[in-house]
């Protein structure tokens, strides 16, 4: 029997059913199948992995390692140094290495390692053209050396499948491994808890007839601060919306100081909320929003369609290329600008998608069980 060994970066809630899926399909081939994770988990992450790796089906390691973290005001970084992986590909000795990403030390060193043994290579990519940083450009010269010598691709979707192919990638060996989540987990919580609404938005204290929510790390990279600020002018004509931010980080005190200076109404922080516990806030929404400056995929927005809410992003969120149709279930913003926001909002009310759109009929397309269909090493 032949082996796989997937290199990831860390133990997230957001892969476990892909990867426990994965390992079932793989069986199926004739594979055994491993991952070795680069480390348990980053600081920033707030995540409990305990109920994660419970729930995992597979063989799996979790490297020891350092990890650097970026000084980024907008952003943080992790570049994790794993100097004991070759040790581990020549323990495991695999057929295929698949590695997620290359912006970590492992992502060279695995594979130069299978040019070197003779073994298939590949590479997992989410990256985008648009991901503009210092480290991207010191980083090229490695990066396209990696994708020459990768067998074959799975890509997020199309914009990295696009980028891959910019990187000198054959395009006929590259898979959109389309980035998703339980879709049918979410579809069951919505069925259950839609009937409840009125109820739930009573209990989490919210006053108007909409709600526009935002789900993800408090962080400049997610445009936060303008998200707040377009509410608060739109808020000024518009009363009868709140406003509610799901999670933490380290933006959350400087936000609320600007909602108590300013004396923005109808604001509502939510501090880092687990999985188990979020349904409840897509299920009182309205609308959702997304309108990060820099974001390979968005898998708040697969989850959010799961519940029947049209999307307002941008065209630097990259699900929206995939998942957002404006006549169907939203609006993407062009430009990040308040005046494009309030146009959003406003086509997303005119055109009724509040109370009828196609989200949750396009996400259905992108269940785990679809996305791995086709899939073949």
């Amino acid at each position: 029997m032949k082996k796989v060994v997937l290199i990831h970066n860390i133990v997230t809630p957001t892969r476990t059913l892909l990867f426990n899926k994965m390992n079932k399909k793989f069986k199926k081939q004739w594979y055994d199948f491993k991952i070795v994770f680069t480390s348990a988990t980053e600081s920033n992450r707030e995540w409990d992995i305990q109920p994660e790796i419970d729930k995992f089906e597979f063989d799996y390691e979790i490297l020891e390692g350092k990890q650097i973290k970026s000084k980024s005001k907008k952003d943080k970084h992790f570049f994790h140094l794993n100097f004991d992986i070759k040790k581990v590909l020549e323990k495991e000795n695999p057929d295929i290495i698949i590695h997620a990403g290359w912006a970590w030390l492992s992502a060279f060193i695995s594979c130069h390692w299978s040019r070197k043994n003779n073994k298939k290579f590949v590479l997992w990519s989410g990256s985008t053209a648009y991901e503009n940083s210092w480290r991207r450009i010191v980083t090229k010269p490695l990066v396209k050396w990696i994708v020459r010598n990768s067998d074959s691709y799975w890509s997020y979707g199309t914009r990295a499948s696009e980028y891959l192919v910019s990187l000198w990638a054959n395009k006929d060996k590259i898979y959109k491994l389309y980035n998703t989540v339980d879709i049918e987990f979410f579809q069951e919580q919505y069925n259950e808890l839609k009937v409840k609404k009125e109820e739930l938005k009573k209990e989490l204290d919210l006053k108007t007839k909409y709600t526009l929510l935002y789900v993800g790390q408090l962080m400049e990279r997610k445009w936060v601060f303008q998200i707040l600020e377009w509410f608060a002018s739109f808020q000024k004509n518009n009363k009868d919306l709140s406003l509610v931010l799901v999670w933490s980080g380290e933006a959350e005190i400087q936000l609320k100081e600007i909602v108590r200076e300013k004396e923005i109404s109808n604001v509502k922080f939510t501090g880092y909320i687990q999985k188990a516990d979020i349904s409840k806030y897509f299920a009182v929404s309205d609308i959702f929003t997304l309108p990060s400056y820099e974001e390979v995929w968005g898998l708040v927005i697969n989850e959010a369609m799961c519940f029947g809410l049209p999307i307002l992003t941008n065209n630097r969120v990259w699900a929206s290329i995939d998942l957002v149709k404006e006549s169907e279930n939203g609006y993407i913003m062009k430009e990040n600008s308040f005046e494009d926001f309030e146009k959003g909002l406003r086509y997303i009310f005119e055109k009724g998608l509040v109370e009828n759109n196609n989200s949750s009929e396009i996400v259905k397309n992108f269940t785990v069980d679809r996305i791995l269909e086709d899939l073949d090493i």
